[in-house]
C-alpha cells in the first residue's frame, strides 16, 4: 500500500516537474504577470492561448472603460449646451427688463434677479392693468425657463446615473 502511495506521488511530481519545464521563462513571467498560475497549465500551446485570451479580455475592458468616457464626454458636452442656451434665455429677458447680468453669473443667480424685478412690476401694477398684464407675461416666461432648465438638470443627472450603474455592471461583468 505504501509502495502504491509513493508511486502515485512520484508520478504526480514528475508530471508537475515536466508541465513546468515545458513552459518558457517568458510564459512563465507572462502567466504570472497576467494573474494566472503557470503550475496549472500543461503545455505552451495552451499557455500562450491563456495569454491571447487574457491579453484580449483587458484590451476589451481598456476600450469600454474608454468608450464610457468618452460618452460621458460627449453627453457633458451636449448638456452644456443645453444648459448655456437656456442661460442665454435668461439672459435676454433679464435684459428686456432692464437688468444687467455678467457672463460669470449662474443661471440660479440670473433667474433671482428676474424674480425680484417681476415682483417689483407686480408690486406697482396695483393701478396699471398694462404693467400687470407685462408682469405676468414676463413671470410666465421665467416659469418655463426655470422648467426647462430643471428638466435638463434632471436629464443630465438621470444619464450620469445610469451611465455610472453601466459602467458598474460592465466591470462586474469583466471582473474587474
Amino acid at each position: 500500500m505504501s509502495s502504491s502511495v509513493d508511486s502515485v506521488q512520484y508520478s504526480n511530481n514528475v508530471s508537475y516537474n515536466n508541465n513546468k519545464q515545458q513552459l518558457s521563462a517568458s510564459t512563465r513571467r507572462k502567466l504570472e504577470a497576467l494573474g494566472i498560475d503557470p503550475t496549472l497549465v500543461n503545455s505552451e500551446s495552451y499557455a500562450q492561448s491563456l495569454i491571447k485570451s487574457r491579453e484580449s479580455q483587458r484590451s476589451f475592458e481598456q476600450y469600454t472603460v474608454q468608450n464610457a468616457e468618452n460618452e460621458k464626454a460627449d453627453s457633458t458636452q451636449k448638456s452644456n449646451s443645453a444648459e448655456s442656451e437656456l442661460i442665454s434665455e435668461a439672459k435676454s429677458l433679464a435684459e428686456q427688463l432692464g437688468i444687467s447680468v455678467d457672463n460669470s453669473m449662474t443661471f440660479d443667480e440670473i433667474t433671482s434677479q428676474i424674480s425680484s424685478a417681476i415682483s417689483d412690476m407686480f408690486s406697482k401694477a396695483q393701478e396699471n392693468p398694462e404693467l400687470l398684464q407685462q408682469a405676468q407675461l414676463y413671470q410666465a416666461q421665467l416659469s418655463q425657463l426655470t422648467d426647462n432648465y430643471n428638466s435638463t438638470s434632471q436629464s443630465t443627472t438621470d444619464l450620469y446615473s445610469a451611465m455610472s450603474m453601466q459602467a458598474n455592471h460592465t466591470k462586474y461583468m469583466l471582473g474587474l
